[in-house]
């Protein structure tokens, strides 16, 4: 399994996070920084556990972070070959 692991300190706005994860997990050039972009890759992923530290950080400073969340915890129920850890 690849281990990919993030700090979510910096992620003042969604398109930090999204260029984040898209270098991170190597996501297509013709990747959308959206959030149903987001969920299509992380569905698509085989094999990957992606660790996101510095949660709250994010969370206090994104307004869009609840819809991160969701993505994270939806695609990762969607497909059994991603393992995503959020931790605070």
């Amino acid at each position: 399994m690849n281990r990919v692991q993030l700090s979510a300190a910096g992620w003042d706005t969604p398109e930090k996070a999204h260029v984040d994860l898209a270098k991170a997990l190597a996501f297509p050039d013709y990747y959308g920084h959206n959030l149903d972009a987001l969920h299509d890759c992380l569905t698509s992923l085989d094999g990957v556990r992606l660790t996101i530290t510095d949660c709250a950080s994010a969370g206090g400073k994104m307004e869009k972070w609840p819809g991160f969340l969701a993505v994270f915890f939806d695609s990762a129920a969607e497909n059994p070959r991603l393992n995503i850890r959020l931790i605070p």
